[in-house]
């Protein structure tokens, strides 16, 4: 059975190249194009992986991952901030919000498929 991913991020462009990349490689990707709607998603169907985006319009990627947090059939799930701006925050800053690890996004596609690997295989 396919693992499935969850990706919040509100960029459809990412949205395209991670969903082509990531179901290439035999992934199912569910897409929230906000985090209110990747809470509703994580909710309803809990993911094994979910992907944020840091910059959203509305709940921003530290408070999604705080409230994804709260969720209790989540509480073992890896939550991955994707960033285009890795270096402005401290380790602990994502940590302390719930996330498992960061990446940064132009980091590019090996570094992606190598992260989703790690706690998907």
């Amino acid at each position: 059975m396919a693992k499935r991913i969850l990706y919040i991020e509100d960029n459809p462009n990412d949205q395209r190249l991670v969903l082509k990349v990531l179901g290439s490689r035999g992934y199912d990707l569910d897409i929230a194009g906000d985090g209110e709607t990747g809470l509703t998603l994580a909710a309803a169907h809990p993911p094994d992986l979910i992907l944020v985006d840091m910059q959203m319009a509305g709940l921003n990627g530290m408070e999604t991952a705080r409230r994804l947090r709260q969720i209790d059939a989540l509480a073992l799930t890896p939550v991955v901030a994707l960033t285009a701006y890795a270096e402005q925050y401290k380790r602990e800053t994502y940590l302390n919000a719930g996330f498992t690890d960061y990446q940064q996004k132009q980091a590019g596609i090996k570094p992606l498929l190598d992260l989703v690997k790690r706690y998907l295989d």
